[in-house]
């Protein structure tokens, strides 16, 4: 039997498995990414990966990985990151030296829109944007069933979108980013803003303090209907909208995905970027927008780095 290495190299935790040519996983791996060398978690990963591949038989022909940041997909080489450091930003070299074996490297939100187009919600479509919302929020972009990387594999950042220029500073230099305004970690800061002016928070209670509120801790008060995370959720939702209208009314995708572990915050975030992406669709006159969530949750990176390096494989002339 054999199998590739999938690796999702996120800015939290850096997660791998083993996947064969139907989307099988056999095994998995899980570690929290060090902020301060995040490629030697990737190499971490492979390795166990490898003995655990060995212990089961398996051949390894391959590796894929997706990296959290800025990615020259043909160097393999992650060339801006903004909530990580990964020390030899050389991926692909680092790992082939390491495994001796072909790798292939690009963003992790790339790679999750390729899984999902592989194994997950997008299967058959050939136009198909994503954002991934995580501790940031990555995008990965299908057009006419090519992966858009731009010149130099930077392009199409909606993470980094300005939607508005007065808003937070971001760790890439901007101000206003869409992920200073809907991502997790945006969700986290907005509650422990909330709380100043709202002590009695059920978000306070969760977290223990204030200053320790993150964003399931804001999700967790708001399904417990707690006011100040509903508003907290509520206009992450409307930022997200924003986000999600600038997508449409770039890219025109058969289908927008949604991943990533802000997802979870469900309804009173989701509901709100759904309806409010609705308004501004319709008063442009645009067709509905097919909004799916990920139908590989926190798999998509890891099966789509996998599928990234089978598809690399192939085009070599490889089984």
């Amino acid at each position: 039997m054999t199998a590739v290495i999938g690796i999702d190299a996120g800015g939290t935790s850096t997660k791998g498995a083993l996947v064969d040519a139907s989307g099988t996983i056999s095994d998995r791996v899980d570690l929290p990414t060090d902020t301060e060398a995040a490629t030697k978690t990737v190499l971490d990963v492979a390795d166990r990966l490898l003995d655990a591949a060995g212990v089961a038989g398996i051949e390894v022909v391959a590796v894929g990985v997706g990296a959290a940041g800025f990615v020259d997909h043909s160097a393999g080489e992650v060339t801006f990151s903004p909530n990580s450091v990964y020390g030899d930003p050389h991926i692909k070299a680092a790992v082939e030296a390491r495994v001796s074996l072909p790798v292939v490297v690009d963003n992790d939100a790339n790679a999750a829109v390729w899984g999902e187009r592989a194994f997950g919600a997008a299967r058959g479509c050939d136009h198909v944007a994503m954002l991934v919302i995580g501790t940031g929020i990555g995008s990965g972009f299908i057009l006419d069933g090519a992966m858009l990387r731009g010149w130099t594999g930077a392009g199409a950042e909606f993470g980094h979108v300005v939607i508005d220029p007065s808003g937070p500073r971001c760790p890439c230099g901007l101000r206003g980013c869409l992920e200073q305004l809907a991502s997790g970690e945006a969700i986290g800061r907005m509650g422990r803003e909330a709380a100043q002016d709202d002590p009695d928070t059920l978000m306070v209670e969760l977290a223990g303090s204030a200053a320790q509120i993150t964003g399931p801790h804001v999700a967790a008060a708001a399904a417990r209907h707690d006011d100040a995370a509903v508003r907290v959720l509520r206009r992450a939702g409307r930022a997200l909208a924003i986000g999600m209208s600038n997508v449409v009314n770039v890219f025109d995708p058969q289908l927008l995905v949604l991943g990533g572990g802000a997802v979870d915050a469900g309804e009173p975030f989701l509901g709100v970027a759904r309806d409010e992406l609705a308004r501004m669709t319709t008063a442009q006159r645009r067709r509905p927008v097919r909004v799916d969530l990920t139908a590989l949750g926190d798999d998509a990176g890891i099966l789509g780095a996998a599928a990234l390096a089978m598809d690399d494989r192939k085009r070599e002339g490889k089984r």
